[in-house]
């Protein structure tokens, strides 16, 4: 390969990666701040839920929305769009004068971010040859973990010796980057096919409505009408969906997703894992904090190894998953990170908290192998004009999944906290209901595992040649 081609590669890794790297920053440093924002304009907790809310369900709508625009206009394009918008609303949030416009600013945020999960991967996939893709996806995956590490500390910082307000200025230098998205992106051809908006709605609906009832969970339960009428509605909305699909010649979600099993195996996959994982991420501090007692630093410590781990796993993952294809490491983080959850929950919950952190290395390990390796496997199962709403259905599974995961599992937490005796026979003492609440992500791993046992090689059923913005061609299906 020419040596100008090469650097031009490495030159657009490593702008992604930026990008995803700010994205997740963006997410881990505001939560920190919410205490502060709340003093500062007087807003009661349940008000200040606001802010969270909408950034969480705009998001979530917003990353398969861009994939199919991609398809339909030029990932390229889209993605300077998203990363504009991103900024400008960034820089509107530092100055914002109120709580509701705050809220607003906020929203627009989750908006433009929205653009970079699905469209950074996709582009990763249509630019970088499948031979270096699974190294090139590695190391975005790392970035997603050195963000997530990162943020709660740093945000800390920047609002107790700055201003919540200068969090907002951090995120805006993302805008610097859409000078080198035009330089270093090759304009993309618009596709022919029309976009079919009523179906984009309908996803939104059950989008929005799995959001809306996801974060009811914990303040209402789950047999309160806040939480079932929203996904009755959502139900609604997937059926008017389904009917669309069917009746439409060029439908928002085309029914050749639909029909690739592997690729719906790999989407089931993303949301149980990805709810497992954060299901663990929200348990352990409160773990660490109710029965170990210890301070917000020490707790912040205890699970930086974990992130650390996982960060420097997901390069190497990525090209293991080069060499072996992806199924082989991802079945084997599957399996490791089943193994960690198996410790916590037997004799990890109320020991010592250097034990924990130790387990949580293992999980962490396991899902620096799944984050590459699985995105590498539904690459290959994608045509070439799909692989934007592809990757797009994809992340909104995942993000989904983590999502209700974090609700279920402190749901679980609630009921099982008080009890003495734990469900699991191999663990004692204190801890029983956060031994029992890891067993539920436990169990959603192990789901995941066994439809990962499922999947088997297949290619893309409407698999094209490369369009005129792509270099390389050809497609490989995962091992």
């Amino acid at each position: 390969m020419p040596a100008q081609v090469h650097v031009r590669e490495r030159a657009v890794v490593a702008l992604l990666s930026v990008c995803v790297f700010f994205s997740v920053l963006n997410t881990s440093m505001f939560n920190v701040s919410l205490p502060e924002i709340g003093r500062e304009f007087a807003v009661s907790p349940a008000r200040l839920g606001w802010i969270v809310t909408a950034y969480s369900l705009l998001f979530g709508v917003s990353t398969p929305f861009y994939g199919r625009l991609g398809d339909r206009y030029g990932l390229r394009r889209m993605l300077i769009t998203g990363l504009s918008l991103f900024s400008v609303a960034s820089l509107l949030a530092a100055i914002a004068p109120t709580y509701p416009l705050l809220v607003i600013c906020r929203a627009l945020q989750a908006i433009g971010t929205g653009a970079i999960p699905s469209l950074g991967t996709a582009l990763i996939i249509r630019h970088v040859p499948e031979a270096r893709r699974g190294a090139a996806l590695g190391i975005t995956a790392a970035t997603v973990g050195a963000g997530a590490a990162l943020g709660p500390t740093l945000g800390g910082l920047i609002t107790q010796f700055l201003s919540w307000r200068a969090l907002f200025g951090v995120s805006a230098l993302l805008g610097l980057a859409v000078p080198f998205a035009r330089r270093l992106l090759p304009p993309s051809r618009p596709a022919d096919s029309r976009l079919d908006l009523p179906g984009g709605l309908l996803l939104t609906g059950v989008v929005a409505g799995l959001l809306i009832g996801i974060t009811n969970i914990e303040r209402h339960g789950l047999d309160s009408g806040l939480v079932l009428g929203p996904w009755m509605a959502s139900l609604l909305s997937l059926l008017l969906l389904g009917w669309r699909i069917r009746t439409v010649p060029d439908p928002f979600v085309p029914p050749s997703l639909l029909g690739n099993r592997a690729y719906l195996l790999a989407g089931a996959i993303a949301f149980l894992q990805s709810g497992a994982h954060f299901g663990m991420l929200v348990l352990v501090p409160l773990l660490l904090d109710r029965v170990n007692r210890l301070p917000a630093f020490e707790i912040g410590l205890a699970m930086l190894p974990s992130a650390a781990v996982m960060s420097l796993l997901s390069p190497l993952a990525g090209r293991l998953a080069d060499r072996l294809g992806g199924l082989l490491p991802m079945r084997a983080g599957l399996a490791l990170w089943a193994a960690g959850m198996v410790l916590l929950s037997s004799v990890g919950a109320g020991r010592s908290a250097v034990l924990v952190a130790g387990l949580l290395i293992l999980c962490g390990a396991g899902m620096g192998l799944v984050n590459s390796a699985s995105t590498v496997v539904v690459s290959a199962l994608l045509p070439s004009e799909r692989v934007g709403l592809g990757i797009g259905l994809y992340n909104m599974q995942f993000f989904l999944g983590s999502a209700f995961g974090a609700a279920l599992t402190t749901t679980v937490l609630e009921a099982r906290e008080p009890a003495v005796d734990g469900w699991n026979p191999l663990h004692s003492g204190a801890g029983a209901g956060f031994s029992d609440a890891f067993l539920i992500t436990l169990a959603a791993s192990l789901v995941a595992s066994l439809l990962a046992a499922l999947i088997r090689a297949e290619r893309p059923r409407a698999e094209q040649a490369w369009s005129a913005e792509l270099p390389q061609g050809g497609e490989r299906c995962p091992s």
